[in-house]
């Protein structure tokens, strides 16, 4: 063996050495609750197995509190975990316990941990008491002192309770919320955990008012032998539904009392349950406890030794085995299951856990044998394990048009679909050919949405066996009661009361909505059974073909529980003879929530020619009470009652207090939101590789604004809830969403909608061009001779520039132009010279003075062309012409002298958007004007991001990427100009015009 391993090459023996001796802390580090999982530093979903010692101050001959124990266990026995149940007073500990004796209980226990850490694995320390609020004080200090001994590193763990016998969670919580305290403040991040009422079984209890710390487990004990484990597990689930994170610090073989023979099978089905739930466990105990202590590991009087010569119990071999196979990795949390075949379907929905999704591939899939689903019936599909409800089992076809289609054999024996778990959602699938559709029992918090059923023996969908808070849309029901017809509904809610003894009765708070039920079912479209309550039918069609009359069906629907309500469904008779009423209502004689309370309102009958034969509503059987019928459409015109049966005088014809809507809504008509752009405010045209931003103004005078979106060619570019709505800015998550469209006329759009769902749109145009080269040839007609007095403004959807060799502007004398400052956008100014002769030389007079009546200062142009940064404007030159640029309104103005020259070269309208000389940004640009080829950006007290050139046109010149206060920016590439120049800091962003001579 070791003259073959000398021959291993050097680096196959390091890794095989590193493979080995990575620990389970260095493997997953430190544990964090995420939901009701607890996860490893990778997000893993990690399940500890380890052993808990027995009771520290129980003065036991045989001390396995020890490093010799924990070494052996982590060596031997693969254990991840070892938990120290340190006594804190007991009256048979002889004053061992840590109240009598802190110090050497102290000095016992940190043997232990500081062993657990050495191997590399997790160690609990227990408060191991019944009645920690009675010494909360000690508690608090001690937790304390070890959270500030041990709390840097990831092994160590805190159970602060161990197990509460009668005391109440309010009590417990009040407890661990103080004990807790003292630990975060010497340890923010290690795993807490807090025990449960009546001995650490009550999580339930626990989950539904959990304690306020991001990093805080429960504690569940159970015993294997003892009987009634289903119902704990039942318990446990539900904490686990109600989204809290379980730890079993303590589980035996045997019974509660420690005594009795291992139980195997119980403790394989429980080992079982902690697998696939990803929860962690210490067994109880690592002790050589004489008879009747049949749960200790180690055979009685062993000692340590035992443990190393392996002279265990009974129980010991059962728990070395789990341990020692038991793999700390289990599932990474939800996972996706593609299927093709019934094979796939029915192992993942056995295997299913919270979050999960089956996903269902188009195709027909014939079943050819039949399995055991609830209550021990032939189904064809099952499924039993729970999701939750932000974390449903997600069963679905993969197209919503295009639907997988299940078939079962007959309709004579087999549900298609058995669901017995909770939080299901279930959708776009087609069922056909079985007894029974879908049933649900047991299921609450399920959704069946947008399903297909027919051809079915009996009813098509029911829920049964208590299933409540369920909803079932948009579905399609037909071709019902292929073998028994007067079991032919569409769909069922609750059992028949002859049926109670078998079945939960409660099927409540269940919505039936958006359905279309028939043609072709046999009995009630719906039948709401007796024991039921708050049952809602909404928004269905049903037709009223093919109904039997068999079995007293002859009603859309028969309501025989309470608070049903049924309202805005559309029922049409479709020609048959066998509907008598809309709804009927019936008291069963249970006593239990049936002919009380139920309301049929806004709902509309199409019943051709047969309006003189139905009524609205029909009392059937028994005496119902507040039964309520207003507000129905009958087509033809007709009253609610044309046969006189007495159910008249037990109907109400109004809306009651309790009814499901309000029965006096205030008229509260929804003002719509008001829209428009900020920014650009018109229709523009860019050139291609433009930058465009866009902003929006949105508000609403009697409400607020849910969000706006922006489309492109009614193209979503993205939705904004928050108040600011902009695109393309800096700030947004994508700063080129607006641009990259080639050459083109687009239409962009805003819709504000506010939070009563009213929308406003407006929209602009934009027209993407692509570059174009002055014209070489520019002539110019001859102005006329109108003096320049009096000028017009003339506006223009495109900018006129003109290329080298325009006229000379000669002889000007000084003149005003009378602005109005309605006029957003770009114009041509007609500038006429005294002499009336276009001169084609350029010939300046040393100034030419403009004077706007809503701008101060007054602008000039000198001969030097030197922009004025002072006023509202920059002017500079442009190909021979003036150019004046606004800096608050988004708009360049060229000037010419010649109101019919040609267009030489075509502008985009937005060359400069939002530009901000904000000089309380700690940014410097210098020289400005550019004299050289050379500017200096420098960024006081911050770094540089980028710094960013464009010309007039919006077009990207420069982007320099950097990363220090000071950068060097080569200009020797852009022309003489005037240039936008955007500075990007870690904290600020400035966007100024600069000059380049």
């Amino acid at each position: 063996m070791f003259k073959r391993l000398t021959y291993l090459p050097l680096f196959l023996m390091l890794l095989s050495l590193s493979s080995v001796a990575q620990s389970p802390v260095e493997k997953h580090g430190r544990l964090q609750v995420d939901g009701n999982r607890i996860l490893n530093a990778s997000g893993e979903i990690t399940s500890l197995a380890g052993n808990s010692l027995f009771w520290s101050n129980a003065g036991d001959t045989s001390d396995f509190y020890n490093a010799e124990t924990v070494d052996f266990l982590a060596e031997n026995w693969n254990s991840s975990l070892i938990r120290i149940a340190m006594g804190v007073k007991e009256n048979w500990d002889g004053g061992n316990g840590y109240i009598d004796s802190p110090q050497e209980q102290e000095a016992k226990i940190r043997k232990v941990i500081d062993a657990a850490i050495a191997n590399g694995i997790y160690v609990i320390i227990d408060w191991h008491t019944h009645e920690a609020e009675l010494y909360t004080d000690e508690a608090v200090d001690f937790f304390t002192r070890m959270a500030d001994l041990y709390g840097d590193t990831p092994n160590v763990m805190y159970e602060i309770y161990n197990e509460p016998i009668y005391q109440s969670w309010p009590v417990i919580k009040n407890y661990a919320e103080q004990v807790i305290a003292g630990i975060r403040s010497k340890d923010p991040d290690n795993l807490i955990i807090v025990g449960t009422s009546n001995y650490s079984q009550q999580v339930d209890v626990a989950s539904a008012d959990p304690i306020s710390d991001t990093n805080v487990a429960y504690t569940l004990h159970f015993y294997a032998a003892f009987n009634p484990h289903d119902n704990l597990r039942n318990v446990a689930q539900t904490a686990l539904d109600n989204n809290v994170a379980l730890f079993v610090t303590e589980w035996g073989t045997i019974l509660n009392t420690g005594q009795g023979e291992p139980d195997k099978e119980s403790t394989n089905t429980w080992m079982a349950f902690l697998k696939e739930k990803g929860i962690s466990h210490a067994n109880w105990s690592l002790s050589d406890k004489a008879f009747p202590e049949t749960g200790s590991v180690v055979q009685a009087g062993q000692g340590v030794s035992g443990l190393i010569s392996n002279k265990l119990t009974a129980s010991g071999e059962i728990v070395k085995n789990i341990i020692q196979n038991w793999d700390t990795e289990t599932s990474t949390g939800p996972k996706t299951t593609q299927c093709s075949t019934i094979e796939c379907i029915r192992a993942a929905m056995e295997t299913a856990q919270a979050g999960d999704e089956i996903i269902i591939a188009p195709g027909n899939y014939n079943f050819q044998d039949k399995i055991q689903g609830a209550f021990n019936r032939s189904v064809y599909l099952y499924g039993s394990a729970n999701g939750n409800s932000t974390n449903p089992i997600i069963l679905r076809g993969e197209s919503a048009t295009n639907p997988p289609v299940f078939s079962g054999l007959d309709y004579n024996n087999g549900y298609l679909l058995s669901i017995e778990g909770d939080y299901w959602n279930i959708k776009d699938i087609e069922f056909k050919t079985g007894s029974k559709g879908i049933v649900l029992d047991n299921s609450n918090g399920s959704k069946l949405k947008n399903l297909v059923v027919h051809d079915i023996g009996e009813e098509a969908i029911h829920l049964r066996d208590g299933s409540s808070n369920n909803s079932i849309d948009g579905c399609t029901i037909y071709n019902t009661g292929r073998t028994k017809p007067g079991f032919g509904e569409g769909l069922y809610v609750g059992s028949d009361k002859g049926q109670h003894d078998t079945y939960e009765r409660a099927c409540n708070n269940n919505t039936i909505e958006n359905c279309t039920v028939g043609p072709n079912v046999t009995a009630e479209g719906v039948d709401v059974k007796e024991g039921t309550m708050n049952t809602i039918i909404r928004n269905c069609v049903f037709s009223a073909e093919g109904i039997s009359g068999e079995n007293s069906s002859d009603a859309f629907i028969d309501l025989k529980g309470a608070y049903g309500f049924v309202y805005r469904n559309t029922f049409n008779v479709d020609g048959s003879e066998v509907i008598n009423t809309g709804v009927d209502f019936l008291d069963r004689g249970t006593g239990f929530n049936t002919g009380f309370r139920n309301a049929i309102f806004e709902n509309t009958y199409n019943l051709g020619s047969r309006a003189s034969e139905i009524s609205t509503a029909r009392k059937k059987q028994g005496s119902p009470e507040q039964t309520h019928v207003w507000d129905n459409i009958r087509n033809p015109n007709s009253v609610d009652f044309p046969i006189s049966d007495g159910t008249e005088n037990l109907v109400n014809n109004f809306c009651p207090d309790w009814n499901i809507e309000p029965c006096n809504p205030v008229d509260e008509t929804n003002q719509a939101p008001t829209i428009s752009f900020l920014s650009p405010v018109n229709n523009i045209t860019l050139v291609e590789g433009y930058n465009l931003q866009v902003e929006v103004n949105a508000t609403d005078a009697d409400g607020t604004i849910d969000n706006v979106k922006l489309y492109i060619d009614n193209n979503l570019v993205r939705q904004i809830n928050s108040t600011s709505y902009k695109w393309g800015h800096s700030d947004s998550p994508n700063t080129d969403e607006l641009n990259g469209l080639t050459e083109g006329t687009y239409t962009l759009k805003a819709i504000a909608t506010d939070n009563d769902g009213a929308s406003t749109e407006t929209q602009f145009t934009l027209t993407v061009i692509t570059e174009q080269s002055p014209s070489e040839n520019c002539d110019f007609n001859t102005p006329s001779s109108t003096g320049l007095e009096d000028f017009d403004i003339k506006k223009f959807s495109n900018v006129f520039v003109l290329g080298s060799g325009g006229p000379s502007l000669s002889n000007l004398k000084t003149f005003t132009i009378n602005w109005n400052s309605q006029y957003n956008g770009l114009y041509q100014f007609s500038i006429n010279t005294n002499n009336g002769v276009p001169d084609y030389y350029i010939n300046l007079k040393p100034k030419i003075t403009f004077q706007f009546k809503n701008a101060n200062p007054e602008i000039s142009i000198s001969n030097s062309l030197i922009p004025n940064f002072d006023g509202d404007y920059w002017v500079t030159s442009d190909n021979g012409n003036f150019v004046m640029v606004s800096k608050t309104n988004n708009f360049t103005i060229y000037f010419s002298n010649d109101a019919t020259a040609p267009i030489c070269n075509v502008t985009p309208s937005n060359q400069i958007s939002k530009i901000t000389d904000d000089s309380s940004i700690n940014f410097k640009l210098y020289p400005n004007p550019a004299l050289d080829e050379t500017i200096f950006v420098s960024a006081e007290d911050e770094k540089l991001v980028s710094v960013k050139i464009y010309d007039l046109q919006g077009k990207l010149l420069i982007d320099k990427q950097d990363n220090s206060a000071l950068l060097k920016l080569n200009i020797s590439e852009i022309l003489p100009g005037t240039y936008v120049i955007e500075i990007t800091g870690t904290t600020s962003k400035k966007r100024s015009l600069f000059v380049k001579k």
